[in-house]
């Protein structure tokens, strides 16, 4: 693959990533605004997340077809990456018992970088 692809890719995985951070936030704000509770209207937003992020990387970033085995692997591949997310900031932690901040943006970056790799190779291939 031409790495001009490979770019365009990160690029695109990367505007899907804030895209799909500002569409959960709205979801989660408006059912709170709404009177739904905390926790359901975050499990509300999480899944209009997950859903927006597996068609616009699908469609966009990736350009693959949708189906449902793919985004069973692309629900497997968010555990994963959810698991890599925590053990990053365990690691952290270890080195740097302090650093809550710290250890979150990590387990973010490790996070998002598993992700996109996962995907390109596995989920959407």
């Amino acid at each position: 693959m031409p790495i001009a692809t490979f770019k365009t890719q990160v690029i695109k995985y990367a505007i899907v990533g804030l895209a799909n951070t500002a569409i959960t936030a709205a979801v989660i704000f408006t059912c709170m605004h709404f009177g739904i509770g905390i926790y359901s209207s975050n499990a509300i937003g999480y899944v209009c997340g997950i859903i927006f992020s597996f068609l616009a990387n699908a469609t966009f970033t990736f350009s693959s077809q949708v189906s449902l085995t793919r985004f069973a692997k692309f629900l497997s591949t968010c555990l994963l990456c959810w698991l890599v997310n925590v053990l990053m900031i365990k690691l952290t932690l270890i080195i740097y018992p302090n650093g809550l901040y710290i250890s979150q943006a990590m387990g973010m970056i490790a996070y998002t970088m598993t992700g996109f790799f996962i995907n390109k190779l596995w989920v959407m291939k």
